[in-house]
């Protein structure tokens, strides 16, 4: 009876071997925590279409926006560790922890880290070219002649590009209004409208809109130039020495991913980050091409969370 279960055993055992190796076997869901047209659908379209040629199979990309990412997270934590669920997210990942109070999962118990795939240098203070402000200074005097009048939009509460608001307001001594969004993709359609006059936005979104002259740059929050704005400040240059407000964008698992499979998914990461035309794009994006090793990118997380509670602090932002 006992040489008959083991037989059973081995043989069930060397099947799930088998499936995992031969991994994948069936179309792979990649969630999108964000509305289309934001900088992240913009990186999990152009990573998740080179994915599936890679895998041979096809990646569909899905996006669950809401909640500052919270609502596509959870729907990928939540998922069979299977490899066949992954989710691509960005900065707010290690926000939320910092900004609220509580979260449907642990943000690094629950899910399996497989590589940063990108850096973005920055962000853009932009304004809508009706918005009669030339550059950064005029917007920090205005702000302080009319304390609470200028309206900053976010891609939601504890997003980057909501603490990136938050910090220039401490560092700049000024005040504004803060109106929080589902997504990029909503904020930036309002602001290009005019509904709405300022954003700290997503440069891989809006460096084209500036290029175009459908929006209007008044710096650029990374300390060092945009290669794709050259002629556009950075704030740290305009006036607020020190400041700095940056962005990333990774891939993920739920907890307790293969090991097979997080390494098949790395190996294919790192080799779409170096693709030709991928680095073209991101050149174009004002993004950084990574493709991190599984340890690199989990000792960058940690690393990140750090640095927003210290934001937080300074920001004086209290968890909802």
């Amino acid at each position: 009876m006992n040489f008959v279960r083991n037989l059973l055993y081995c043989g069930l055992l060397g099947f799930c071997l088998s499936s995992v190796a031969e991994y994948p076997q069936r179309p792979i869901r990649l969630i999108v925590p964000a509305a289309p047209g934001g900088a992240i659908d913009v990186v999990g379209r152009l990573v998740g279409q080179r994915l599936g040629v890679i895998l041979s199979q096809n990646v569909v990309v899905d996006n669950r926006a809401g909640a500052n990412y919270i609502i596509g997270s959870d729907l990928v934590a939540k998922s069979p560790a299977d490899g066949y669920t992954l989710l691509v997210t960005a900065g707010g990942h290690t926000i939320n922890p910092v900004v609220y109070k509580k979260l449907p999962y642990d943000t690094f118990r629950d899910f399996t880290p497989i590589s940063l795939i990108c850096n973005s240098s920055g962000l853009v203070v932009t304004v809508h070219p009706s918005v009669n402000l030339q550059n950064l200074q005029q917007l920090i005097d205005y702000a302080k002649v009319n304390p609470g009048k200028m309206i900053f939009v976010s891609a939601g509460w504890g997003n980057s590009t909501h603490l990136a608001g938050e910090l220039f307001q401490v560092m700049a001594q000024v005040k504004f209004t803060h109106v929080p969004y589902r997504s990029a993709g909503p904020a930036i359609t309002d602001l290009l409208g005019g509904q709405v006059p300022l954003m700290f936005a997503p440069s891989p979104v809006v460096v084209p809109m500036v290029q175009a002259g459908r929006l209007r740059a008044l710096a650029f929050t990374g300390l060092k130039r945009s290669a794709q704005l050259p002629l556009v400040p950075t704030v740290d240059e305009s006036g607020l020495p020190g400041y700095e407000s940056t962005g990333w964008y990774g891939l993920y698992g739920p907890r307790g991913l293969p090991a097979v499979v997080v390494k098949r998914l790395n190996e294919a990461i790192v080799k779409i980050v170096h693709l030709n035309e991928v680095l073209e794009r991101f050149n174009s994006l004002n993004l950084e091409a990574i493709g991190s090793t599984v340890e690199e990118f989990s000792q960058f997380l940690h690393k990140d969370y750090e640095r927003y509670v210290m934001v937080a602090k300074v920001a004086h932002i209290e968890p909802q």
